[in-house]
């Protein structure tokens, strides 16, 4: 099951995952928590996991607040965001007067890697393939479920169009490469991005 939350900054969006057993992940921290976090206790939900697709700031602006609501829950992100996570201009905090990094423990993931929403007997466990797509920024990740056929995109792929390469530590040829590698496998999959609704290609 999938909760979208759509109000954050840039209109980024949050979404909250989760299975029969109600454990969850939340992915991206661009969206005041007050409402998430009275969805996740009205709905009963475990979370186990914070992910982050990026580290830019509309997408991790109140990760401290996530965080310390849920301090059993793993923080994720690619291990080549980290110089992202740390670099003001690179998070775009300095460009939103809040110029900082975010210091927390990050276990971090590579492509191919597995996040798995555990149920206690192991019948419905959820499981999302981590897909490194660097070129918005240098650890881009999406999340792919093929059981159900949903994809996680981040500001990777949208709706109509895909992420700016423009910023610090962005690659055009990356972003160029990623697509080429992205675009045969999400034929019949229905994508959330990181902005804007979803889409199925």
């Amino acid at each position: 099951m999938i909760k979208t939350f759509s109000s954050g900054l840039l209109d980024s969006n949050t979404y909250v995952v989760w299975n029969e057993a109600l454990h969850a992940m939340i992915i991206d921290c661009g969206n005041d928590i007050c409402k998430i976090s009275e969805f996740i206790e009205k709905t009963g939900l475990c979370v186990d996991y914070i992910v982050l697709t990026h580290a830019h700031y509309d997408h991790i602006a109140y990760i401290d607040e996530y965080v310390e609501a849920y301090p059993k829950a793993k923080l994720i992100c690619h291990r080549e965001e980290l110089c992202v996570v740390n670099d003001s201009e690179a998070n775009l905090s300095a460009f939103f007067g809040k110029a900082r990094s975010y210091d927390h423990e990050y276990e971090t993931v590579d492509d191919g890697d597995i996040i798995t929403l555990e149920d206690e007997n192991g019948e419905e466990s959820v499981d999302f393939r981590v897909i490194h797509a660097p070129g918005h920024t240098p650890g881009c990740i999406c999340f792919f479920n093929e059981k159900d056929r949903i994809m996680f995109t981040g500001d990777v792929l949208f709706a109509e169009g895909y992420g700016r390469t423009d910023l610090k530590y962005a690659d055009p040829e990356k972003m160029r490469s990623t697509l080429y590698k992205l675009l045969p496998r999400v034929k019949g999959v229905k994508i959330y991005p990181g902005h804007g609704d979803t889409a199925i290609f």
